[in-house]
């Protein structure tokens, strides 16, 4: 991922990574250089793995010269080619935030031909505007990996209708959740006229993927005004001052509260009723999730893979769309039900409990295994 040095699409690499070194494999890890290594990257390294860490574009003079010199020295070549080249894997695995990132890198796209090699897309557009000879490009990169995992069957859908092509190589992964030591999480008291509602945003402050813009629109509405409810949003990132102002231009100070990020999820369900997943893009909301799992019903806007875990009415309610309208007519139907929402939550429990994969890194890696261990049978 290259806009923050931690998110959700860094957890499927690095927990396949983290068990890879755990069953005794020599792992190189080529990403982003940012000023300090997020904790879980600091944790691989303590445990032997290798580091490359890929210099982020800065569009001065400076660094620019700096990077042209660096390649005429080394005959064109990246420093990341050359290493890669002198670890020479069996088998690589390549995440990207988006879904069409490694096309962007030709180096190492071109260097990837030689080696059998996994491609993760951890997002999608739609609608996104290609012509045909990027349809025909992007087409080529996906048929060139051995396997293109894709994270929900709504983002594999919508990727097949834009390429107008079967991608017969991808499926559909769960990514690995951040789960408290026991859950569900005991509901909070439930709501009474003196009692205040409370519901998480549980997100970075991302407006343009996350949606929390619209959503303070939304509760913007006169109906809002007379309701006993609190919207708790949890994250950082880079809109939390644009966020701050929102508030205060909806005049909605002290119904909203933005408390940062909470690694542990179990104090977020011990004080939160309901979780508000108004994302305007994003093929895997992790939250959607866990927070089925502590026992919460959600309401969420229809993105990713939204539709394949929350049902309409049993679990949670589903907006259309990221938009204040569609969120505001779900937000209604669950506030009329609200005294619903703790049987939600724990069917939604029972139900995410059934079909959670237990091991998804593990089971990657075996697959990565089986995979260099083919190429290698038929060289």
């Amino acid at each position: 991922m290259y806009d923050a040095p931690w998110g959700g699409s860094e957890v499927l690499w690095s927990d396949v990574a983290a068990e890879a070194l755990a069953q005794g494999h020599e792992v190189l890890i080529c990403t982003h250089a940012w000023p300090e290594l997020a904790a879980p990257l600091k944790a691989l390294q303590r445990d032997g793995a290798q580091f490359y860490l890929r210099p982020r574009y800065d569009d001065s003079l400076a660094f620019r010269v700096k990077s042209r010199f660096k390649r005429v020295l080394n005959g064109g070549e990246l420093d990341e080619i050359r290493v890669l080249k002198k670890f020479a894997p069996d088998v690589v695995l390549v995440s990207q935030g988006g879904w069409n990132d490694l096309f962007y890198h030709a180096q190492v796209r071109a260097w990837l031909r030689q080696k059998p090699y996994s491609l993760i897309c951890h997002n999608y557009q739609d609608p996104v505007r290609l012509n045909e000879f990027q349809r025909e490009q992007f087409t080529t990169m996906f048929a060139e990996a051995q396997e293109v995992l894709m994270i929900s069957a709504n983002q594999l859908k919508t990727i097949r209708r834009q390429l107008a092509t079967e991608l017969p190589n991808a499926r559909v992964v769960q990514n690995p959740l951040n789960l408290p030591t026991s859950y569900p999480i005991a509901y909070p008291e439930a709501d009474t006229s003196e009692l205040t509602t409370q519901l998480a945003v549980v997100a970075s402050f991302d407006v343009d993927r996350k949606g929390q813009d619209v959503l303070l629109e939304a509760f913007s509405a006169e109906q809002w005004h007379r309701r006993n409810w609190h919207l708790n949003l949890y994250g950082h990132g880079p809109d939390r001052t644009y966020l701050e102002r929102l508030i205060r231009y909806y005049g909605l100070e002290e119904r909203v509260t933005l408390h940062g990020h909470v690694s542990d999820s179990s104090r977020i369900w011990a004080k939160n009723h309901l979780l508000v997943l108004p994302s305007r893009i994003e093929s895997g909301p992790m939250v959607l999730q866990e927070s089925l799992l502590c026992g919460r019903a959600v309401v969420a806007a229809d993105v990713g893979l939204v539709r394949m875990w929350l049902d309409e009415g049993e679990t949670g309610f589903i907006a259309d769309a990221s938009t204040a309208a569609s969120l505001n007519a779900a937000l209604e139907r669950a506030w009329a039900c609200r005294d619903k929402w703790q049987s939600m939550g724990h069917e939604g429990y029972e139900r995410t409990y059934q079909r959670l994969e237990n091991k998804p890194a593990a089971a990657l890696l075996n697959q990565l295994i089986e995979v260099a261990s083919r190429h290698s049978i038929a060289k």
